[in-house]
């Protein structure tokens, strides 16, 4: 579905390095977030101050706008404040771009544009085709349709930095670069540090764990789910993923049609993610597509060639075990998630071989059902007290190439045991795997959570054999928590509270409870087999 930032940090430091020499490291983001009076005419962001008033070496400002009777295209105008050890400023005419109007930059032959040195501000506008098809998957990524827009423009850059004697590329890491998104004050549209949508739309926010996470919603959009959903499950999300790498700010596109079925996350900026998903996507059975995208905003790691599996394996892993976990749940999520996880495609593929794979679709499928076997082993070898998520977060903390040695390293370290001869067998190996049947192996690292609302947490739940994930186990009419509190068997069918309707006093009263013990056929043979 989509590819995470880290691994496309990857992409541009391979197709930019012969351009120009030397790395550093991270980008700060100033994307204005800010009420809906910013909306109105985009997310807005100030003008640049002086080139000695801002403390960043250089300042960028992209402000995007429709470009009247040229559909498929956008116009970005790219402008610059730069500092006083700038000696150097090249911005890059993409294949996909098309400059249309410069001030202060001259062009080069080699698709370069590069600052005259003397224009305070220079600035650069660029016509970008917006148009594109999915590399993996059918139908568009990006598009731009005349009366809306969903894009992805690149406006990257370099600078020579004389203090440091050498150039600095806004790709990478770098306390000294402001880049800043806006839409036109004459335009309709929200940027992201990555993605902007320009046309009418609409916009919600909720406040996650240590996160704003904002739902962008294009007004010709119809949701499969009531926003206000869609934000719940991500803020569920939010909570429960205690992976790191956890951005300040997320912004979440609603892609209506022509966008392909599906999603995409974009490289963000700093402590500001962006993602899109299909406006027709379920927010509440699994797989969630929803849930999908935003675990690409926390995975900060780079990983190696044997590892890129584990990039679309926990995103669609988590995917599908928080869908089921959002209070309450729906019915029957529980068995969405075995039949997800249970998908047999590629169940013979090399997970580090991505010439053993027969479609795209391997790491999602059988990648899924590794980490699923892989949580339960390390739930089990804990006594409960680790999962997963300490592996996913120590490989966002790992400074360097997650490699399939260090992955089986970490693996080792967080459970207290090895697994390499397992992984060998299953993952650098084609042999099957099968992800838990017991419920228990879902829940909520503590236990401490009520998935299905029934008033029991998942640890009470587990203490008295009845199901996390469906609010009334025996399907007697009566949920687990109230069964329990009146003294009946939630497990058993045939031993259900009798509650009495008090119409009069507007009240829902127990008047008795009944402890059946014959079932309607006569044969309690029949009840203890079932």
């Amino acid at each position: 579905m989509s590819r995470t930032r880290s691994v496309a940090v990857v992409a541009l430091v391979l197709a930019v390095a012969s351009v120009l020499p030397g790395p550093v490291g991270g980008v700060r983001a100033s994307t204005v977030l800010g009420d809906e009076a910013g909306w109105a005419g985009g997310s807005g962001v100030a003008a640049p101050a002086a080139n000695n008033g801002t403390g960043s070496a250089v300042v960028q400002t992209v402000t995007y706008r429709q470009a009247p009777n040229a559909s498929g295209t956008i116009l970005a105008t790219q402008r610059y404040s730069v500092g006083e050890n700038v000696s150097a400023l090249v911005v890059y005419n993409y294949t996909r771009g098309q400059v249309v109007d410069a001030t202060g930059f001259g062009a080069r032959a080699n698709g370069r544009w590069t600052w005259d040195g003397n224009t305070t501000e220079p600035s650069v506008t660029l016509r970008v085709a917006v148009n594109r098809s999915s590399r993996r998957f059918g139908g568009l990524r990006w598009v731009d349709t005349g009366d809306w827009a969903l894009a992805n423009p690149r406006t990257d850059f370099a600078y020579r930095d004389a203090a440091l004697d050498r150039w600095v590329y806004s790709w990478q890491a770098n306390a000294r670069i402001d880049r800043r998104t806006r839409v036109g004050t004459d335009q309709r549209g929200f940027a992201g540090p990555s993605i902007v949508y320009l046309g009418e739309f609409e916009a919600s926010t909720t406040n996650a764990t240590a996160q704003r996470i904002r739902l962008v919603r294009p007004t010709a959009a119809e949701l499969a789910d009531d926003p206000d959903r869609v934000l719940r499950v991500l803020s569920v999300a939010s909570d429960q993923l205690r992976v790191g790498a956890r951005d300040s700010v997320v912004n979440a596109f609603a892609g209506p049609r022509p966008l392909r079925h599906g999603g995409a996350a974009a490289l963000g900026d700093g402590e500001h993610q962006d993602f899109w998903v299909s406006a027709g996507s379920d927010a509440g059975t699994p797989p969630n597509t929803w849930i999908h995208e935003y675990v690409h905003t926390r995975q900060s790691f780079v990983l190696g060639g044997e590892m890129a599996w584990f990039r679309e394996a926990s995103a669609s892993y988590y995917a599908a075990v928080v869908s089921v976990r959002v209070p309450p749940n729906r019915p029957g999520e529980f068995e969405r998630l075995r039949a997800t996880l249970g998908n047999e495609r590629g169940a013979n593929a090399t997970l580090t071989d991505r010439s053993s794979w027969s479609n795209t679709y391997v790491p999602y499928a059988k990648g899924g059902r590794v980490l699923a076997a892989l949580d339960g082993q390390i739930r089990n070898a804990t006594a409960g007290n680790r999962t997963l998520q300490r592996v996913f977060r120590r490989l966002n903390e790992h400074d360097g190439l997650i490699t399939y040695d260090v992955f089986a390293s970490v693996l080792a370290n967080v459970s207290g045991e090895s697994h390499r001869e397992w992984l060998d067998d299953h993952v650098r190996g084609g042999a099957p795997v099968s992800p838990p049947r017991s419920p228990y192996a879902y829940t909520v690292p503590g236990g401490d959570f009520d998935a299905d609302g029934d008033g029991l947490t998942a640890a009470a739940e587990r203490a008295n054999g009845t199901h996390p994930f469906t609010a009334d186990t025996d399907a007697d009419g009566v949920d687990d928590g109230t069964e329990l509190r009146l003294g009946t068997d939630p497990t058993d069918p045939y031993s259900t509270p009798v509650v009495e309707d008090d119409t009069e006093n507007g009240t829902l009263e127990t008047a008795t409870v009944e402890n059946a013990t014959t079932p309607a056929s006569g044969d309690d043979g029949d009840r203890a087999a079932s």
